[in-house]
């Protein structure tokens, strides 16, 4: 609007939010700002936006790395890949090698916590939906809202898990 306009960029997931020209949309935007560049980076969900951040703060993973790492992998398998420490899970992420990969799971496992613990591809049980959100920060009241309302038609944990990721807040 009034001429001003700004480059934002999106991983693959968020840019199906962007509509036509006019459209309003919502995104969660880091601005990353350096010596020879101020970038913008648009995130869906808020969730996506926290994950950028904290992979940006692994030595040797800047914006536009944790930029393609997001565009490349879904949040819920890179928290899993992390939480396990499947450092084989990377290997499609272009420009991020071995110890790249390494750095990442080793600087933060300990945030994201054990995912991998909670065994994500078992039979969908409601104890690891609840337990997988609550890991991931939310509080009782907003899982418990989120949870009546998964379609009945997904099935597999990793589903219902991103379904209720989209959703919450």
């Amino acid at each position: 609007m009034n001429g001003v306009g700004y480059g934002v960029f999106l991983p693959a997931a968020a840019k199906a939010l962007a509509g036509k020209e006019g459209e309003e949309v919502k995104l969660y935007i880091h601005m990353a700002v350096s010596e020879r560049d101020v970038a913008l980076y648009g995130f869906e969900t808020w969730d996506e936006l926290g994950l950028f951040k904290m992979l940006i703060t692994v030595s040797g993973v800047g914006p536009k790395t944790a930029a393609g790492i997001m565009a490349t992998c879904q949040v819920v398998e890179l928290m899993k890949a992390i939480g396990e420490a499947d450092v084989e899970y990377f290997g499609k992420v272009k420009g991020v090698g071995k110890k790249t990969a390494q750095k990442i799971i080793i600087e933060l496992k300990s945030k994201i916590g054990g995912l991998g613990e909670l065994n994500l591809a078992d039979e969908p049980k409601e104890d690891d939906l609840y337990l997988s959100l609550k890991q991931l920060g939310f509080d009782r009241g907003e899982i418990e809202k989120v949870m009546n309302r998964v379609p009945k038609d997904l099935v597999e944990i990793g589903d219902r898990l991103g379904w209720c990721l989209r959703n919450l807040g």
